[in-house]
């Protein structure tokens, strides 16, 4: 009878299959596959949260943005018009309800529009804007049709909607370009500069840079315009003009002794948010030129304002002196208002000649007479102490 060699290893005698050694590699196999596949998917779990989170992050940031960007839009849009709250006070102006039909502030408007190269940036535009309507252009935007407003959905169908309904009459903004002037006690050269420009080009669109220098320097003194070389070159610049301006306005300042004037309510500008646009009226009209109040009594209005006429109604050349001004320390003619204790200072030369004295006392200082124009007002806002003749004390600063 054979014998099976001990070598060999068991098997299953009944069916012929593996041997235990087998199934035991086999078991391992599948041990260390399960293993594998269980590390490969937990990998693949923490990889896919980790870019969930990195998407909804970048989609938060996203949104912050956009949302950054349209508080922007809005708030850019707000100020663009909210001179239409101002300008529908101003009944010069007939029709500046809206500062949009306006170059600079559609200059503006450009400017945030182009600030994206994003087709969905010009909606957002688009749709700001009607939030922004104030005052008449608010209730005239109520007034239309659900089709009337459906077809201002492109820029230039916004423009020329309130170029027709708000844009001022061509014959007053010609006027009103025309006459602009230089008022140096209540505005720099510069910002005459601008104003007259932007007048011009609305008034005028077909003028060439020419054109615009040679208007500008028209209605400055003579005395500037005989040393500015750009209106004679044979192509005037505006940033050339601009720049002479800058300099001799310094020197006809110093010559004149005319130095610029600050208002209270300029300076009351200027730690607030200033409005991007201006309306025509503005344009059209130098600030108004509002004197600080140097005591109790002029913060109830000037002396003229007080007495309830003019100086020139009782002008006394016996109370005209000289002396060093309260306010600014420097030499200058004073006047001793009658049936008062004020004294008022000349610190600035006459309207009529430019000379050292006042305008109602341009006759007495010429000593000749000289024709009289009507003016709108004669309070000429001179600054005012009180004054008090102290008859033991002759030799003060003030001669009479």
């Amino acid at each position: 009878m054979a014998t099976t060699p001990s070598s060999a290893p068991a098997r299953n005698t009944r069916s012929g299959g593996p041997t235990m050694d087998e199934f035991r590699a086999l078991e391992s196999g599948q041990a260390t596959l399960a293993s594998s596949l269980t590390e490969q998917l937990n990998t693949l779990r923490t990889k896919q949260a980790a870019d969930i989170d990195s998407v909804r992050g970048q989609m938060e940031s996203t949104a912050t943005e956009h949302n950054s960007r349209l508080d922007e839009l809005k708030a850019g849009v707000d100020s663009i018009l909210a001179a239409m709250a101002e300008s529908s006070k101003a009944p010069a102006v007939p029709s500046d309800a809206t500062a949009l039909e306006t170059p600079s502030t559609r200059t503006a408007v450009a400017a945030i529009r182009y600030a994206e190269n994003d087709a969905s940036w010009d909606r957002a535009v688009l749709r700001a804007i009607p939030l922004a309507l104030r005052d008449r252009a608010a209730i005239w935007h109520s007034t239309l049709t659900d089709r009337q407003r459906a077809n201002l959905c492109r820029f230039d169908a916004w423009y020329e909607a309130l170029r027709e309904n708000f844009s001022p009459h061509p014959s007053t903004v010609r006027r009103q370009a025309r006459e602009r002037a230089w008022d140096p006690d209540v505005e720099d050269i510069l910002g005459y500069v601008f104003a007259k420009v932007a007048l011009l080009k609305v008034a005028y669109p077909g003028y060439k840079e020419g054109e615009v220098v040679q208007e500008v320097a028209e209605r400055l003194p003579i005395d500037i315009q005989m040393l500015l070389r750009q209106p004679h070159e044979r192509q005037p610049s505006l940033v050339n003009l601009r720049a002479e301006l800058r300099v001799q306005e310094v020197f006809w300042r110093l010559r004149h002794q005319r130095p610029l004037l600050r208002s209270t309510a300029e300076e009351a500008d200027s730690s607030s948010s200033k409005k991007r646009t201006s309306t025509f009226a503005e344009l059209a009209t130098p600030s108004a030129l509002v004197i600080a109040p140097t005591s109790s009594s002029s913060s109830r209005g000037s002396v003229a304002q007080r007495r309830g006429k003019p100086y020139s109604e009782d002008f006394d050349p016996s109370r005209l002196g000289q002396g060093k001004s309260p306010r600014t320390g420097k030499d200058t003619v004073c006047y001793r208002v009658p049936d008062t204790e004020e004294t008022i200072w000349c610190e600035r030369p006459c309207r009529r000649c430019g000379a050292n004295h006042f305008d109602f006392a341009h006759d007495h200082a010429v000593s000749k007479a000289q024709v009289r124009f009507a003016v709108e007002e004669e309070d000429d806002g001179y600054p005012a102490t009180f004054y008090v003749a102290d008859s033991n004390n002759r030799d003060n600063s003030q001669s009479f």
